[in-house]
């Protein structure tokens, strides 16, 4: 089995709280009562964030960096401009984690990502190829990054299922980052699958292509019952693209 790297450490509730980050999800909550309608019709539309993930947005390799909780981040920030058409932009996940961690092959949480994301951006592997060792960024790389930090993100609260669920299937179906203490990591939510009367988690994981799991492949996966209730969680609600001058 491959050892893959991973590197979410557990948000401290007492030092940052619940939405003293980020403002609490204002999408409406869908009852249980729906999902299974919800699902269903969002699957036939193809209107879940999977389905634009997976035709717009490449699943990224974090390789041996301890910056999941940064790359699971940055999946579902491409995902909000894939479902606003305007493609994936190609992002470089590992150099804001880089300069976050001022060099350091340190892990993180999520709000910690989203944090680094709106100071300061996020680069194009245009401008700074990935895994590049530098936290000093070029004029023509701050720029490019400063485009892309304008990210409405919402806060879920500890252990909420449902309402990472009402973020996925809603009316305005967005990406979720969901972190999981049992597993130490970080991903992008981007679909609800359905078994019978049991619902899970479709995943886009950032460990290359060739994992998968669930049932999926290709870099996705699907997460049930109890592995699938993240301990932290961020809705991505939209991007607004920003032209320097």
């Amino acid at each position: 089995m491959v050892d893959h790297a991973k590197g979410y450490i557990p948000r401290d509730y007492e030092e940052v709280p619940e939405f003293s980050a980020y403002r609490e999800f204002t999408g409406p909550r869908v009852p249980r009562s729906e999902w299974k309608e919800r699902i269903e019709y969002l699957n036939e539309i193809k209107a879940q964030p999977v389905h634009w993930h997976k035709k717009d947005v490449e699943i990224l390799n974090q390789k041996s960096w301890g910056y999941c909780w940064m790359y699971g981040t940055v999946a579902c920030v491409a995902n909000a401009y894939a479902h606003q058409g305007t493609g994936d932009p190609r992002f470089n996940a590992h150099a804001v984690a880089y300069r976050g961690k001022k060099g350091a092959n340190r892990g993180g949480f999520g709000v910690e990502a989203c944090r680094y994301i709106q100071d300061w951006g996020i680069p194009t592997k245009d401008t700074i190829p990935e895994y590049t060792k530098s936290t000093q960024w070029s004029e023509e790389a701050s720029r490019d990054a400063a485009q892309h930090k304008l990210v409405d993100f919402e806060e879920l609260g500890r252990d909420d299922f449902d309402g990472v669920v009402s973020a996925l299937i809603g009316p305005d179906p967005c990406a979720v980052t969901l972190a999981f203490n049992w597993w130490g990591h970080l991903v992008a939510g981007v679909g609800v699958a359905r078994k019978g009367n049991d619902y899970g988690l479709i995943i886009a994981n950032s460990w290359g292509t060739n994992w998968s799991d669930g049932g999926e492949s290709g870099g996705y996966g699907i997460l049930w019952g109890r592995k699938a209730i993240p301990f932290e969680s961020v809705a991505v609600r939209y991007v607004k693209a920003r032209e320097e001058v």
